[in-house]
């Protein structure tokens, strides 16, 4: 079901050198160093972006802020958060993606069709990269577009020269049992596989998120959860 996935997690680190191997290539030695350096200098810049907003009046964090204080560490692109509802796996509304004048007329246009397809689309039980997060319950990578879960979403990605989708789980308790019931999705201009480092960087930024919907869940009476923000996924409304 998920042939050519690639299991990210602090316990799994996967090294340049290790990824070339099995593609049959060598690396040199500063490709190698480089691709190492990346991912932990993408770390460092979320986890320092995280403990500023932390640090701030404010204090929480979003699934706004979470994904464009991700994007904006990494140059991911696209940053994207699906919530589990009663009818399937649909959008959270919670997006980032370049500036319209900074990615072209053209690229605007894609960013917009691709958002607004992603608006649309219902994933069920879980498709693509959310059916890969479920699996394991952990960061995922997927090579490719399929990860998208939907052929329209993956027409306007190829159209922007995007190539592969990371998944980062939410955990929430629900009736005293630990699910995940939030999937944020980074779409990549490149291949990149996270190392340790990464991964926790970017399970911290949900842990974060996921704390704050927990807040919201307890504080607000029944009768008006519906009304909260759609960072509160539907079956959390009782």
């Amino acid at each position: 079901m998920f042939g050519g996935v690639r299991w990210v997690g602090a316990a799994h680190k996967t090294t340049p050198k290790a990824t070339a191997a099995s593609r049959g290539r060598a690396v040199p030695a500063a490709e190698r160093l480089a691709g190492l350096a990346e991912p932990r200098e993408w770390a460092a810049a979320i986890m320092a972006r995280l403990a500023a907003r932390l640090d701030s009046p404010r204090g929480t964090v979003s699934f706004d802020d979470a994904v464009t204080m991700v994007c904006e560490s990494t140059g991911w692109p696209v940053g994207h958060v699906w919530v589990q509802t009663p009818t399937g796996w649909r959008s959270s509304g919670a997006w980032f993606s370049p500036e319209p004048a900074a990615a072209g007329t053209a690229k605007a246009d894609s960013y917009a069709a691709l958002r607004e397809t992603t608006a649309l689309t219902d994933l069920g039980s879980g498709r693509g990269i959310v059916a890969a997060v479920l699996h394991l319950e952990s960061c995922r990578f997927l090579p490719g577009l399929e990860g998208l879960g939907s052929p329209f979403r993956q027409g306007h990605a190829t159209a922007l020269g995007l190539r592969a989708v990371v998944g980062v789980p939410v955990h929430t308790t629900v009736a005293g049992r630990r699910k995940v019931t939030a999937v944020i999705e980074f779409i990549t201009a490149r291949e990149v596989e996270p190392d340790g480092a990464l991964a926790e960087a970017l399970l911290a930024v949900a842990d974060r998120a996921r704390r704050r919907i927990a807040r919201k869940a307890k504080s607000a009476p029944q009768a008006q959860l519906k009304s909260l923000d759609i960072e509160i996924p539907d079956h959390l409304a009782g």
